[in-house]
């Protein structure tokens, strides 16, 4: 893994927890909007967002690999990213076929509690490291299961965001610090 690929992740770690509350707060606006002009900003968001999520987590995937030989959450952050990448399909698959919105809640309340399952068992898994991470192992860990807690409860979502939001800083942090490390 190279200094600059990690470097690139913090940043792109901070962008995603700096940009988390504003563009969730306007994505959930912008959901009950009809028009196609808040319909194709939502989906821009939602696909910003998965792209600095899909990268931000395979970068730590290979940083887990290659600096400390963890190969353990490969499976979890496969499923991280494949539950995003399906609630990508949920919510832009109104703007693609409009007729079939009438299951756009059930499917994204069923993935939310899936998202969130997954999130504390990758937390349960990060604590049972026995790499520290510099340090952030144990606050990252229960940041992470925090979040993942929220998004079970499918009511504290938010919470669940902004615990996020707090350890994906974490993350930025781990990053950097992995980066000086070479």
């Amino acid at each position: 893994m190279n200094s600059d690929r990690l470097k690139l992740a913090a940043i792109l770690a901070f962008i995603r927890a700096t940009l988390t509350l504003p563009l969730a707060s306007l994505a959930s606006q912008l959901a009950g909007n009809p028009g196609f002009g808040p319909m194709l900003i939502t989906g821009l968001l939602t696909l910003i967002n998965f792209a600095l999520f899909v990268f931000i987590f395979t970068t730590f995937k290979g940083l887990l690999n290659e600096r400390f030989g963890c190969h353990s959450l490969d499976l979890t952050i496969y499923g991280l990213i494949g539950l995003n990448a399906l609630t990508v399909l949920v919510l832009l698959g109104p703007m693609v076929l409009p007729e079939q919105i009438s299951g756009e809640t059930i499917s994204m309340t069923i993935i939310t509690l899936a998202y969130g399952l997954l999130l504390i068992g990758y937390a349960v898994q990060i604590l049972k490291m026995e790499n520290p991470l510099f340090g952030f192992q144990k606050p990252y860990g229960y940041l992470a299961a925090a979040s993942g807690a929220g998004f079970v409860s499918v009511v504290l979502a938010g919470v669940g965001v902004i615990f996020g939001a707090v350890a994906d800083i974490l993350l930025g942090v781990i990053f950097i610090k992995a980066s000086g490390k070479e």
